[in-house]
């Protein structure tokens, strides 16, 4: 006796009658898993992930561009104190117009031009000892005056100014300062523009009537005295804006002090002392010394920069030295 056969398969008889049922089944299978495959690729991103082996990705993402920062503004607005109208990072492409009034400490004296001549100084800087030397010309409409300082041979200093004149007197156009061992610096009174600006910071201030540079003033304080010497009596005061060739410019406001000697060689000179106090932290205090007999031209002069308290002082010589 044989044993039962429990074998799920069919028996071989029965194949060919079940096929046309099956077929169509496994068929409709394979539909439905091949649609729920398509559903899962296109899932939106909030669906389950499917559990399936990682796929390495590159993503490019596009070069967008960048959006440009606003530019700032620029304040233009009249003070009482004369400020630089700009002060940005770079030049821009036009030049801004300079519509700043005058301010009201910004008067306009009668001058009387000196004549051309060389002056000749002992310079004395900080520690350092030498000689200096003014040459004051002109002819026509222009003129040009150069101020060299010499320390055992070097020269340790050169201001030189050039311009015309105006109803205000002298009207410089350049200016220039160069010391040993920095780079030569420049101030540009661009009279056409209204503006003075710089060989090297970008600041830029209004051309007031009147302005001079570190060189000029010299000569255009001699013009007002001589013009009108009540100008400098004793408490009287005399103010020009004054520029430097590096982005420095200010109110510079004289007061007399009153006579005073300056002793030259052995003899006594009578001079008239003027003298203009710091204004801010970094600033110059200056004091001068007019000789009436020299067309009012300094006889002394000494600047003292702050917060250094570096001084440069010109004391003339009557005669050359030795």
């Amino acid at each position: 006796m044989h044993a039962p056969n429990f074998s799920p398969s069919p028996p071989r008889g029965r194949w060919p009658v079940l096929l046309p049922f099956v077929v169509p089944v496994v068929l409709a299978h394979l539909a439905l898993a091949g649609a729920t495959l398509s559903h899962a690729e296109t899932a939106p991103a909030g669906a389950a992930p499917l559990n399936r082996a990682p796929v390495s990705v590159r993503v490019v993402e596009p070069a967008l561009p960048v959006a440009a920062e606003p530019a700032a503004a620029v304040d233009v607005t009249p003070a009482a104190a004369p400020r630089p109208l700009a002060a940005r990072p770079a030049r821009a492409a036009s030049a801004l117009p300079v519509s700043l009034p005058p301010p009201p400490d910004s008067p306009v004296y009668r001058t009387r031009i000196p004549p051309p001549t060389t002056l000749r100084y002992a310079l004395s800087r900080g520690p350092w000892n030498g000689n200096g030397e003014l040459v004051w010309e002109h002819q026509g409409d222009r003129y040009h005056a150069r101020l060299e300082g010499r320390v055992a041979g070097f020269k340790v200093l050169t201001w030189d100014s050039s311009g015309s004149f105006d109803t205000a007197g002298l009207a410089p156009t350049r200016f220039t300062d160069e010391r040993r061992g920095k780079a030569a610096k420049a101030a540009n009174f661009q009279r056409a523009a209204g503006k003075i600006t710089y060989s090297g910071p970008p600041d830029e201030y209004p051309l007031l009537p009147g302005s001079q540079d570190r060189l000029s003033w010299m000569v255009q304080i001699a013009a007002i005295a001589s013009a009108d010497p009540q100008r400098v009596a004793p408490g009287k005061r005399v103010s020009m804006f004054v520029s430097g060739a590096r982005g420095d410019a200010d109110m510079w406001t004289f007061q007399s002090v009153g006579s005073e000697s300056v002793s030259i060689g052995g003899s006594s000179v009578p001079a008239i002392k003027l003298l203009r106090q710091p204004r801010k932290a970094q600033d110059t205090r200056v004091e001068v010394w007019l000789d009436p007999a020299l067309h009012h031209l300094p006889v002394r002069a000494r600047l003292t920069s702050s917060p250094e308290n570096e001084t440069l002082e010109l004391v003339r010589r009557v005669h050359d030295p030795s």
